[in-house]
């Protein structure tokens, strides 16, 4: 039994260890739209924040940061205005990148949004990332039955990824399972964790309410007929 859980554990590890975790580096050479790390190997489409310190006391997010090249000595940024904590009652802050401040790529990577299609891949995905934080597809089902759109798409599932604070968004397929990156929409990992039966699927994907209703008056067909397609389809817009 100790030797299975040892398999088992390795097993795990060998599914989960292509999701990178957060890296915080200096930036220099900034500009208004961009800057350079000085750390190597990155994965183009990772996404992060910008801190600015003030003092010992004082600190805050000043940009987003995407990755857009990487080599073995440095990688380069897209700087990009933050828009993960809107408050339109508030004023914006003004503070604007510089050399020295520290950029955190793979920020809220271990927070994840997961598409499966059905319970038992659900249920699985959580087993295996069991360090990571799964939000329950219900609560996006939720936003898509207030919005009226039964089918999900890029927009929506931004839009929820910026409002539940989420950083990726893993999509089960028959063959693998595909991590996107919540504002980028670039693949930044792919595991071996397959889907369960992925045959077998929910519309639009698993959820454990009866369905997600669309307009009242709208006789548009929301019917998702090949689930693999659908959303290899979803990862290329």
């Amino acid at each position: 039994m100790k030797q299975l859980m040892i398999l088992l554990s390795i097993f795990t590890l060998a599914i989960a260890a292509p999701i990178p975790t957060a890296t915080n580096v200096q930036i220099r050479d900034v500009s208004e739209k961009s800057a350079v790390v000085d750390s190597a190997d990155l994965i183009p489409g990772m996404s992060g924040i910008v801190i600015h310190t003030y003092d010992d006391k004082h600190s805050a997010i000043v940009a987003t940061a995407i990755v857009t090249s990487s080599n073995t000595e440095r990688s380069d940024l897209k700087l990009l205005k933050f828009e993960g904590l809107r408050q339109p009652r508030l004023p914006d802050i003004k503070t604007r990148p510089a050399n020295g401040d520290t950029a955190v790529l793979g920020y809220l990577y271990d927070r994840i949004l997961p598409i499966a299609p059905n319970q038992e891949s659900f249920e699985k995905a959580k087993n295996t990332l069991a360090d990571l934080t799964l939000i329950h597809p219900d609560i996006f089902a939720t936003q898509l039955a207030q919005e009226k759109n039964p089918r999900p798409t890029k927009r929506s599932i931004q839009k929820f990824c910026q409002k539940m604070h989420l950083g990726l968004v893993m999509i089960m397929l028959k063959d693998g399972s595909d991590f996107i990156d919540c504002i980028s929409w670039k693949k930044i990992a792919r595991t071996k964790m397959k889907a369960v039966n992925p045959k077998k699927f929910k519309q639009p994907f698993y959820h454990r309410f009866e369905s997600i209703p669309g307009g009242f008056f709208d006789w548009s067909d929301y019917k998702i007929y090949n689930y693999d397609r659908y959303y290899k389809k979803l990862e290329k817009k």
